[in-house]
């Protein structure tokens, strides 16, 4: 588990970008590598040391995958305002957490300025993330779940198997995402999605053992009515940053009530949905024939990286935009 700053340190810096990688052969480089983190490594057993680190920022949303081939002691102290969450690999057992055993699948978390101690199993394979406690209550709250404070979550949460799976791929689909070029950072609508799909990832993670006897399913009727109102609004602002998040925000349902909905009524998920509408809009746009570039179009439907997006317009229609732009009026 990664300490961040000290309570007294700003939060540092974390602009959107791509994804940064490197080894290390000695502990403390491999401490000091990682951006934003202060730590203190000692190794623990005998042997030729390799480190493996992965990480992308969002904003003020860290992510990061740590493979290390000895066992640690790490040390530290998390940031004031900040809750870290980290996964270890199921097969990382032998580890200790605050004094709890890593076995299964179990979700380490620390912050709000409390010290930090992990003793690493070999050949460590660790995701993780840190998050600001007062979006994470937000998403929290958009995932049905109630309120929780750093005090309140155990060291070592055991989350069942499908859950953690989720998770895991959830964080790596990013780090993935995340490798893409460079140039896709600087939209600051990926910046924004990447940032909400972390944060729902944790609070889904956090809530997924939660009681939601509370949360009653809508009617039909409600269904069809949120799923249109967000049809209006997608196809009122194509180019907006649409996660799931925003969603719920602006539609004032849970992430439950918003999956539910769009399977029942749509068959498909809120993000495949929202994809489907920015599609068709543009090719609409491509057929009239106007003046734009495709790569013009791509951005007024929200789509920034036009290798991608030419990718998915020909599997999704069956030639590439161009060919489109290309057709007889």
């Amino acid at each position: 588990m990664k300490p961040t700053p000290p309570p007294s340190a700003p939060p540092p810096s974390r602009a959107a970008r791509g994804l940064r990688r490197f080894v290390a052969d000695d502990v403390q480089a491999a401490a000091a590598e990682l951006d934003g983190w202060q730590q203190r490594y000692q190794q623990l057993t005998p042997g030729p040391f390799r480190a493996e680190v992965q990480q992308a920022a969002f904003g003020d949303v860290h992510v990061f995958r740590e493979q290390t081939s000895q066992a640690l002691l790490e040390e530290g102290e998390a940031m004031r305002g900040y809750l870290s969450l980290a996964l270890p690999h199921a097969q990382c057992d032998g580890g200790w957490f605050h004094g709890y055993a890593m076995r299964g699948a179990g979700l380490l978390t620390a912050g709000n300025g409390k010290a930090l101690a992990m003793r690493t199993p070999r050949e460590l394979d660790l995701l993780g993330l840190t998050l600001p406690l007062p979006a994470l209550q937000h998403a929290l709250a958009l995932a049905g779940g109630a309120p929780v404070t750093v005090a309140q979550l155990p060291p070592v949460r055991q989350l069942r198997p499908g859950v953690a799976a989720e998770l895991r791929a959830a964080l790596l689909s990013v780090l993935g995402t995340a490798a893409l070029e460079t140039e896709v950072f600087r939209h600051r609508f990926v910046e924004s999605a990447m940032r909400d799909a972390l944060l729902l990832a944790a609070a889904t993670a956090l809530t997924a053992d939660g009681d939601r006897t509370h949360e009653s399913l809508p009617t039909p009727t409600v269904r069809r009515r949120l799923v249109a109102d967000a049809y209006d609004m997608v196809r009122a602002a194509p180019e907006a940053g649409w996660s799931v998040l925003a969603l719920c925000e602006r539609l004032g349902v849970s992430r439950r009530t918003l999956q539910y909905s769009f399977n029942e009524v749509t068959g498909l998920a809120p993000l495949d949905f929202v994809r489907a509408v920015r599609m068709n809009g543009a090719r609409l746009a491509l057929r009239a024939g106007t003046a734009d570039s495709v790569g013009a179009v791509a951005a007024r439907y929200g789509f920034h990286h036009l290798p991608r997006f030419a990718a998915q317009y020909r599997e999704f229609f069956g030639e590439l935009p161009s060919q489109t732009l290309a057709r007889p009026r």
